[in-house]
């Protein structure tokens, strides 16, 4: 820390090396001349854990000290309430992006267009599609894919390919196919255009058998300093200027502080949990949540920490037919395991070198909810459009792990023999928000985190019958049918409307896809940062992260994250130009 210190004042100081702010101060540091710090509570070296780097460990990073493991509300009805941990985010040089489940998907125009309300039209489809896709490179070695998927990855530093078609599960693969399209669904390989609909092949953030996370963006930048396993106490704000010109830092460790400066700006890219805690640990927040903490007030700025949106998931295991599953490669002792093993250290080929996730569907149940007289009428309040796809978005992400995955049902013991398949029910656009407060005025204690999954009853609904939709797919559909044998690990009741309510609320789980608690906005009355991503009131700080998202993506949000990181990047090199010309 102390050699830190000697190089005072940095040009720029991003709090938080994660998706985000690692993206950001790559492309910050491409002026040579530009000294850029990044603040990491977590670890440095990511590129050198095995458990990150190589794809099918990615769900053994949960619980590790890869991960705040963040206690969380869940769900918090008068009819039923539920508090857990660990909550999964990325604690690494890297953030999330070195411990999320891969997946790279853009998401539909009109969600991105819905942003417009909040951000102006810098921030619709036509003015982000270009972000989306300059931040990767696109890769399909054996030309199994439409030309035109190129488009997707122009240039950047992440590697991203279609998920290895493992020979292992390829008859578990042509089941899903079949049943899919029996049903009358149709296949897509092109959901990176604006619309997002069928049975597609993922596109994953992994080449070459190892994932890519955005510490590639800090390859050969020099001028980078990256100060790892130290955590933000507070920014350094002048009460009468309101300007911020830095922070204060602290090794959880020894206690140490250290007090960092920045030239022209702060960057706070802490994610969607420590952000909004930041500023309200710096006086920018909501006054009485301030003053309840005894912290002075800079800023009344009431929404941060509100508007906390995430994907609320609803996962069921089905059991196969022996051998149609990958169950025995990766979680038993034994030769299969012993081959996947063999087979990575040899070339990074084979079950581990899998993201586990090959077929993601994105399907519409319109017919299915119009049955219920409560969704007719929140959909006539809403002007006659579909509160969970106003514009012909998909209402559910599906997602087929070939697999027993603990990562989602930690509840439940790994079976002990057999194949497994886990489906992850994702409701992509519920209509409850939580909210994110503090517990203290403790840098080093956790803020109070309440998704508020199923705050609103239509969600519950809404879920209930996206579980009947797929679980209807899968145990009927030409194929699968023939393979599927039961329920794990007991059976879904999927005749009773009653029984499935107590499901969705029993089993649901996070998707690990929160975002929205420094929402971006026209003014501090709507949200925390403006158009530029300058927090309303104070000078010279940003908000870079998926806490500005106004309207939560349609998908993963990684991609859209990214996409945030580098559109801000630019507006920053706009506003220093000098530095940039």
């Amino acid at each position: 820390m102390d050699s830190v210190a000697e190089v005072q004042p940095f040009d720029f100081i991003i709090v938080g090396g994660g998706t985000a702010g690692n993206s950001v101060a790559g492309r910050l540091a491409e002026n040579p001349k530009v000294r850029v710090l990044v603040i990491e509570a977590g670890i440095g070296n990511p590129q050198e854990i095995e458990n990150i780097t190589t794809p099918a460990k990615a769900f053994d990073l949960r619980g590790s000290q890869y991960d705040w493991a963040y206690k969380t509300t869940m769900i918090k009805r008068e009819d039923y309430e539920r508090v857990e941990k660990p909550n999964t985010r990325g604690k690494v040089l890297g953030g999330s992006s070195c411990a999320n489940y891969f997946t790279w998907i853009p998401g539909s125009k009109a969600t991105f267009d819905d942003w417009e309300e909040f951000g102006g039209k810098d921030w619709t489809w036509d003015n982000i599609v270009g972000y989306l896709r300059k931040c990767a490179t696109y890769h399909d070695d054996q030309k199994l894919y439409p030309k035109e998927l190129s488009k997707v990855g122009t240039g950047g530093p992440l590697q991203i390919s279609h998920a290895d078609l493992i020979p292992e599960i390829e008859p578990f693969r042509d089941a899903l196919t079949n049943a899919w399209t029996s049903k009358g669904h149709e296949l897509n390989e092109d959901i990176y255009s604006g619309t997002m609909h069928g049975l597609t092949h993922c596109l994953d953030t992994v080449y070459k058998g190892t994932r890519q996370g955005s510490f590639l963006y800090l390859n050969g930048k020099p001028n980078v300093t990256v100060l790892s396993s130290v955590q933000s106490k507070k920014l350094i704000i002048d009460p009468t200027t309101k300007a911020c010109t830095g922070v204060e830092a602290i090794n959880p460790a020894t206690g140490e502080e250290l007090t960092l400066t920045a030239k022209y700006e702060v960057i706070v890219s802490q994610g969607v949990f420590e952000s909004p805690k930041l500023l309200m640990l710096s006086g920018v927040g909501p006054a009485s949540e301030l003053k309840q903490h005894g912290i002075p007030v800079i800023v009344d700025s009431r929404h941060v920490g509100q508007n906390l949106l995430d994907h609320p998931i609803v996962p069921f295991v089905l059991r196969l037919k022996d051998g149609y599953g990958l169950d025995d490669h990766l979680l038993r002792p034994g030769q299969a395991h012993d081959g996947a093993v063999s087979a990575y250290c040899r070339d990074k080929s084979g079950p581990l070198s899998s993201g586990l996730l090959e077929m993601v569907g994105f399907p519409r149940i319109d017919e299915r909810l119009n049955k219920y007289a409560a969704y007719r009428d929140i959909k006539a309040a809403n002007g006659g459009l579909d509160p969970f796809g106003p514009g012909g978005q998909p209402h559910f992400e599906l997602d087929f792990v070939p697999m027993f995955s603990s990562a989602f049902q930690w509840h439940y013991p790994i079976p002990p023999s057999g194949s497994a398949f886990t489906i992850i029910v994702d409701l992509l656009r519920p209509l409850s928000k939580g909210e994110v407060k503090l517990n203290s005025a403790n840098p080093l204690q956790q803020a109070n985190i309440n998704l508020n999954f199923f705050g609103e009853d239509l969600d519950i609904l809404a879920m209930r019958e996206g579980v009947r939709w797929t679980y209807d797919v899968l145990t009927k559909g030409e194929g699968m049918k023939d393979i599927v044998t039961g329920d794990y690990p007991w059976e879904m009741p999927i005749h009773s409307d009653e029984a499935m309510n107590k499901v969705v609320l029993e089993r649901s789980q996070t998707g690990f896809h929160p975002c929205g608690t420094t929402r971006l906005s026209k003014n501090i009355e709507q949200g925390v940062v403006d158009p530029q991503l300058r927090v309303h009131g104070v000078k010279n700080l940003r908000v870079i992260d998926a806490s500005v998202i106004p309207v939560i993506p349609d998908c993963r949000p990684q991609n859209s994250v990214y996409m945030i990181a580098e559109k801000a990047a630019d507006m920053i090199k706009a506003q220093y130009s000098s530095l940039y010309s």
